[in-house]
């Protein structure tokens, strides 16, 4: 099996090291998270559009495998690797391997005998954890990957415990089978602000925002598993928060009690709101459902018949009013109109 590891210069890719010792951290230099997160989902799809089943576990890096893809692209390695990299144009760094952190190694260039230092950004331990191991390697004469592979995993799990016996199995090539994500439809909405908005207004923009992406086409009647909710704010810069359901849903009332109190959390006035899915699940109606009273066969018919309306009519056919601001001197503030919920 061959691995190809795709990776942006700007988030994930370490510099080029200049020693032995390598680099102290693996990451680059874009420091907006919410921008880094967009950046790596449009990588991301990208690479499916080319028929990958791509494993991407941090922002701005990607792992697929090249074996069933090599009979569309040319037969060849290279000829995969040439269309991957048209597809996620240029600043991304690509290379194969016989494993991730072994195509991790060529996409960074890393120097021959490879340091230890490029463990750091491949373990699953914090970033003080992964330094401190490779600190203690180095204190004990082990300066290369090839070095500390040639040490017994009994000798390396009593000495520098699980973290190091991962970071053996990784220099060794003992690694797990890709996971793939499942593609989906992007899924996401956006709302402009006015500058001071707080309170009961923002409470507002998300409930229009949550109503516009139940309404979305692209949604197909899916639940969602998770959402990421993010700002541009008015100092510059930008803030995301994710949140997970517990159990899929698509109850505009589900989704807003658990996002409202994360707006708690927003480091200041923003200019912007975002929601993402990252995560749909089965479709609303083979949800198991409690029935209360005799309201939720009418409730399950009207929602229905939402569903049908907007497959016909489009997403916009069915409106409801959103009361907004009744206290502003501006009437195109008081209320807009929002998509109608499924129920």
């Amino acid at each position: 099996m061959e691995i190809a590891c795709v990776i942006d210069k700007r988030m994930a890719i370490p510099p080029r090291p200049d020693c032995a010792g390598g680099p102290r951290s693996g990451r680059g230099d874009l420091s907006d998270p919410v921008e880094a997160a967009e950046l790596g989902e449009a990588m991301v799809r990208a690479l499916e559009g080319i028929g990958a089943a791509v494993e991407s576990e941090r922002a701005g890096e990607a792992f697929f495998c090249l074996d069933g893809l090599r009979g569309l692209y040319g037969g060849s390695t290279a000829g995969v690797l040439a269309v991957a990299r048209r597809a996620v144009g240029e600043g991304k760094a690509l290379a194969a391997g016989r494993t991730r952190f072994a195509a991790f190694l060529a996409a960074g260039e890393w120097p021959r005998p490879v340091p230890v230092a490029a463990l750091e950004p491949r373990l699953r331990g914090s970033e003080r954890e992964a330094e401190e191991l490779v600190e203690s390697l180095r204190r004990l004469g082990i300066e290369t990957v090839e070095a500390f592979a040639r040490l017994s995993a009994d000798q390396v799990a009593d000495r520098f415990g699980p973290l190091g016996s991962e970071a053996l199995r990784l220099c060794r090539g003992e690694e797990e089978p890709l996971r793939p994500r499942i593609p989906h439809d992007e899924l996401g909405e956006e709302i402009e602000l006015p500058e001071g908005i707080a309170g009961r207004q923002l409470d507002r923009a998300l409930e229009l925002l949550v109503d516009r992406l139940l309404a979305a086409p692209q949604r197909k009647g899916r639940t969602l598993l998770g959402l990421r909710l993010g700002a541009r704010l008015v100092s510059g810069g930008s803030w995301s928060v994710e949140q997970g359901l517990g159990r899929p849903s698509a109850s505009a009332k589900v989704l807003r009690n658990v996002l409202v109190p994360r707006l708690e959390e927003l480091p200041g006035p923003a200019t912007a709101l975002r929601l993402r899915a990252i995560g749909l699940g089965p479709p609303a109606r083979d949800q198991l459902e409690l029935s209360v009273g005799g309201s939720e066969p009418r409730r399950r018919r009207l929602g229905a018949a939402v569903r049908e309306v907007r497959a016909v009519q489009g997403a916009e056919a069915l409106l409801k009013i959103l009361p907004v601001d009744s206290a502003s001197r501006v009437p195109e503030r008081w209320a807009m109109l929002t998509p109608y919920p499924e129920l």
